[in-house]
């Protein structure tokens, strides 16, 4: 966390400060009045938080609101919360405390032990709730969800909390897979989070792995600006892999040997709960049985289709979600999105299971009913000549409908768009595309498509 000089302690009366390096104890305090509130401002203090990020001289915090809609930091950010606490003290004070917590299951929450249920015996948490796509103090709402603050699995000794947030939030932003990799010394890093309850920041300038040794047992030291809120945040490297949960302050500007730290995900894998949860997480929908093929509906629609590994974006008429997407390639330059279906540029969303993918499935869902009658498609990766040939490309594909109706569909080896024409116009909630069989890549096993189209 960074250092605060007297000045600035002296201007934010309100807020309780430790020591940089007592890491548990470093979350900022606003008064009880504050909780389901946006904007949190201190006792005693003018403005938002803006004026206290101004202060830190040096400090590296990117307001993702100045990203476009479409960036991949702002749309791999979608599952990452802030977690605003109501917590009462051994005198019957009640304040508000936030950290950073991140979907990992479609209800299931991480963030750290010192933030729920808390380290401190004479503090108990009242209340949580989770906030998402706050991204900036001019804002007048946001999607909030009741979390319960009884962790389904926790570790005093790891920091780490498990927490059931109601009403499946990962059904809409998304959620984080955690196959944790080994950060080198000195790698470049970035941490998408909440500081002192802010809209949500991305820092990624000066933020990297502390050298020469970035792991000590169970924990990871680096040296990313952070404040205090920003616990409970996961650590990510250029390729956007997660590296480790941060949770402790003590990086200091004037200090060249001073670091944050944070929990390596290898260790929290090691925790039997945290792989059991995560591994089978609730909250998931059961594909219903399906009608023969010649059973087309106009009324009435089955259940979402998706389950536990789902990833989405939202785009304009719903969203997008996918069983698998391939992790950003060339430093972040390419990323695999299902949003890049929606747009016939040669960006393509790519599965990400070992093999050709077959079984991996998009589903597209929209806000209304929509009138379907054929669907395109442009098959591969088709940016380029070069990437079609090397990519895997869906050669048999099953359309699932909400009404019920399933057809196989066989798509030519060709990058033009080639299209698939209903036995009739339908009604539709959602549709799912999963891939039976693929026309295997040159080089790469991993199977794409470069755009879908409704008409």
């Amino acid at each position: 966390m960074l250092y605060f000089g007297l000045k600035i302690l002296r201007v934010i009366v309100g807020l309780t400060l430790f020591a940089a390096g007592v890491a548990h104890a470093a979350e900022f305090k606003f008064p009880e009045r504050s909780f389901g509130q946006l904007l949190l401002v201190p006792n005693q203090t003018t403005g938002g938080n803006d004026a206290l990020i101004m202060a830190q001289k040096g400090g590296a915090f990117e307001p993702i609101s100045e990203f476009n809609a479409d960036d991949r930091y702002r749309q791999f950010g979608a599952p990452i919360a802030r977690l605003d606490i109501l917590m009462e003290d051994g005198s019957g004070d009640r304040f508000v405390s936030t950290c950073t917590a991140n979907l990992v299951a479609v209800d299931i929450l991480l963030t750290n032990y010192h933030c729920i249920p808390g380290m401190e015996k004479d503090v108990k948490v009242i209340r949580s709730i989770a906030v998402f796509d706050y991204l900036r103090e001019d804002q007048d709402d946001a999607p909030s969800y009741e979390v319960d603050v009884t962790p389904i699995a926790a570790s005093y000794d790891k920091d780490f909390a498990l927490l059931r947030v109601q009403d499946n939030p990962g059904d809409r932003f998304g959620y984080f897979e955690l196959k944790p990799h080994r950060a080198k010394a000195n790698q470049s890093l970035f941490i998408i989070h909440h500081p002192a309850g802010m809209p949500k920041r991305l820092t990624r300038f000066r933020c990297k792995a502390y050298a020469p040794e970035p792991y000590a047992q169970v924990y990871f030291r680096h040296r990313c600006d952070t404040l205090g809120g920003s616990s409970g945040s996961l650590i990510f490297n250029l390729n956007f892999e997660v590296v480790a949960l941060h949770n402790q302050g003590g990086l200091t500007q004037d200090s060249q040997s001073s670091f944050n730290r944070g929990i390596s995900v290898f260790s929290l894998m090691e925790n039997e709960a945290f792989l059991a949860l995560l591994s089978k997480p609730a909250g998931t929908v059961a594909i219903p049985p399906q009608p023969p093929k010649a059973a087309v509906q106009t009324s009435g629609h089955n259940p979402l289709p998706i389950n536990g590994a789902t990833k989405c974006d939202n785009v304009a008429s719903g969203r997008i979600c996918a069983s698998s997407m391939l992790n950003p390639q060339g430093s972040g330059k390419y990323n695999y999105r299902m949003r890049n279906l929606m747009r016939q540029n040669g960006a393509a969303w790519v599965e990400n299971k070992l093999g050709y993918g077959i079984g991996e499935w998009v589903l597209f869902v929209y806000g209304a009913p929509k009138s379907v009658s054929s669907i395109s498609f442009n098959n591969g990766y088709t940016r380029t000549e070069k990437t079609f040939q090397t990519n895997s490309r869906v050669a048999k594909l099953t359309v699932e409908l909400s009404t019920g109706a399933r057809f196989q569909v066989g798509l030519m080896d060709t990058m033009k768009t080639q299209s698939f024409e209903l036995p009739k116009k339908v009604l539709v909630t959602w549709v799912k595309l999963t891939i039976d069989q693929v026309y295997e890549g040159s080089k790469y096993s991993d199977t794409a498509l470069s755009y879908v189209g409704f008409q």
